[in-house]
């Protein structure tokens, strides 16, 4: 038996995103700007999931592009506040969390729900070349020519993802990844668009960009990324493959914790909850929606038998 408690306040920051990205009709008309279309000569020479091949230092161009975008955002002042301001300190113990110190993380309308629903109208996807047009830095689209390309402005094409800043910044050059495709917004995930979304990670070439899927909700499709500095604690623990065919089932929760705090980095707006936090505290949370080894095995058992039936 797996007991799953909620935590005060854990998905303050889906929240944000959802409020953001929170409207699934988007109107793309008279909408021009920058479009990276991927070129095929890429994917030939590299492979999408074979690797990078290109160990040098160099920005790729899409990567210095997203840079460029997201830094201009932030000198106009479109953020809610300055990301590089933020404290972050390695929690001390074996596994090496870390954590970020952020007065001004989360939006200020949460703290009353008539400001909330404030917020639900106004901060919305609905680009109407006003205020909401500022946070759209491009989009990303795949082409027949061999080598990828920036056109510096056109129409939103159609079967293309939106690069979206994040207003509420976890770490630097935060950005939504929205699948769009004949002016809506996608509700599902297909094959197509997380083949482009993997392409993305691969052509920006660049061992500080992470690219996770933290969507809260059914009704809101999107992708995000940003750049750690360095690798997160996760990403030094061991991996085992569960099994490698078949289908998965999900289990609900009533506790989301982010991507980010999955991987070991937590976001803290209380100094004194920063000072004082440790690694068993953090390791508790994180119980919360994790599996014991009994649970595991059970998991392990069950999707063993799921795979077994599709193969026969």
């Amino acid at each position: 038996m797996v007991t799953v408690k909620p935590l005060a306040d854990n998905n303050l920051l889906l929240r944000c995103a959802t409020e953001q990205l929170g409207c699934p009709q988007f109107c793309s008309q008279g909408i021009k700007i920058p479009i990276y279309c991927f070129g095929t000569q890429y994917l030939i020479n590299n492979g999408l999931f074979g690797g990078i091949s290109n160990t040098s230092e160099e920005h790729s161009f899409l990567d210095s592009l997203l840079l460029a975008q997201w830094e201009e955002r932030m000198l106009k002042g479109h953020f809610k506040y300055d990301i590089t301001a933020s404290e972050i300190k390695i929690i001390r113990g074996r596994r090496k969390f870390l954590a970020q110190l952020n007065n001004d993380w989360g939006m200020e309308c949460f703290k009353d729900p008539e400001k909330l629903k404030m917020c639900h109208e106004e901060d919305t996807l609905v680009f109407d070349r006003t205020k909401h047009c500022e946070e759209l830095l491009f989009c990303i689209t795949n082409s027949d020519k061999a080598d990828s390309e920036l056109i510096p402005s056109a129409a939103v094409p159609n079967d293309a993802i939106l690069i979206v800043i994040n207003v509420n910044p976890v770490e630097y050059g935060h950005v939504f990844l929205v699948p769009h495709g004949f002016d809506s917004l996608y509700r599902f995930l297909d094959a197509r668009f997380l083949e482009m979304v993997a392409r993305v990670a691969v052509e920006m070439n660049n061992c500080s960009f992470r690219l996770f899927y933290n969507c809260p909700g059914h009704s809101r499709l999107y992708f995000q990324a940003c750049y750690f500095p360095d690798l997160l604690p996760v990403e030094h623990m061991p991996v085992d493959i569960l099994f490698d065919a078949g289908q998965a089932q999900t289990l609900s929760t009533s506790c989301n914790l982010s991507a980010w705090e999955c991987g070991g980095y937590f976001l803290f707006r209380s100094r004194q909850e920063f000072d004082e936090v440790t690694e068993a505290a953090l390791l508790k949370r994180l119980s919360t929606v994790s599996l014991d080894d009994e649970g595991f095995a059970a998991v392990k058992r069950l999707c063993c038998r799921i795979a077994t039936k599709i193969a026969t």
